[in-house]
């Protein structure tokens, strides 16, 4: 009787594992139906128990399915929360969706390819939602979670200019934030960005001038305490610091002006360098070109 029972075994085995595969497949099923009927809940919970069975969770129309119902999550309860859960998930999942089907044999390939550029459109468009000094670590989680999408569904997506863009929106609105308030946070805050979008891309005339009016006005700021109740002794130290802050200024507004001639707040910006660097010559030149500029 041992061998007949051992021998059954062998053949209820291969059946048991076919039903198990049937039971996901009907998860699936089910998890769709319950979509269709806007049950969106229930369906959710079908589909993550589909997916995260060994029968399923390779399975690229499963994932799919799950991406498609936590989409429609994400526009039914999570539109105005830039941190959501639900729009993350359906992320995930048609990334893996795409991944899982390496021979494409997936008919609804163009379904998930329109999903993932629709939710890497959400991702950019929340970046304006939270760029504020308060939230910027938001938007740029935003930002990398739109870039993730972008390298998956776009060969020619250009990364390090989406990259630039981001780092010197940041870096500016930073810049902003310490001329108004002269918090050496913020001064900190818009070096370090700045300088990351100057790393990716030092030959545009935005980043150059923003650098290089960063630290000319440092270098005001510190002529400006000057006029204050300064003991003599103090003032040599004063001076050479607001001169060191205009030769950092220098070099990025002198590479502004290269490549936009036409600006003249750079102009400005030099004249007002020389003035400081006690460079007569110099200054008389640029301060002429920015008399003629504004008479044009």
């Amino acid at each position: 009787m041992s061998g007949l029972k051992h021998i059954w075994l062998i053949f209820l085995l291969p059946i048991m594992v076919v039903q198990n595969a049937f039971a996901q497949t009907s998860k699936v099923n089910k998890a769709i139906e319950l979509y269709s009927a806007k049950k969106l809940d229930s369906a959710k919970v079908l589909i993550n128990e589909a997916v995260q069975s060994p029968e399923s969770n390779k399975d690229y129309n499963a994932w799919m399915m799950r991406g498609v119902i936590y989409k429609e999550l994400y526009k039914t309860n999570e539109t105005n929360n830039v941190t959501s859960p639900y729009r993350d998930s359906a992320t995930v999942s048609f990334i893996q969706s795409l991944q899982l089907d390496a021979a494409n044999k997936n008919p609804q390939k163009d379904l998930v390819l329109k999903s993932l550029n629709y939710l890497a459109s959400l991702y950019h468009n929340d970046i304006n939602k939270t760029l504020d000094t308060v939230n910027y670590q938001q938007c740029l989680l935003n930002a990398e979670k739109h870039k993730a999408i972008k390298r998956v569904i776009d060969p020619a997506f250009n990364e390090q200019k989406y990259s630039y863009d981001v780092y010197s929106t940041i870096g500016s609105m930073f810049e902003k934030g310490f001329e108004q308030s002269m918090s050496k946070t913020l001064l900190d805050l818009a070096k370090t960005y700045l300088m990351k979008a100057y790393d990716i891309n030092s030959n545009t005339d935005f980043i150059n001038k923003n650098i290089g009016v960063l630290y000319y006005n440092q270098a005001v700021d510190i002529i400006k305490k000057m006029d204050y109740d300064v003991p003599l002794d103090k003032l040599p130290i004063y001076q050479d610091q607001s001169v060191a802050m205009g030769k950092q200024a220098l070099p990025y507004l002198m590479k502004a002006n290269e490549l936009n001639p036409s600006d003249k707040s750079v102009v400005e910006g030099l004249a007002g360098i020389y003035y400081l660097l006690n460079d007569s010559e110099k200054y008389n030149e640029y301060k002429k070109k920015f008399e003629e500029m504004n008479k044009q």
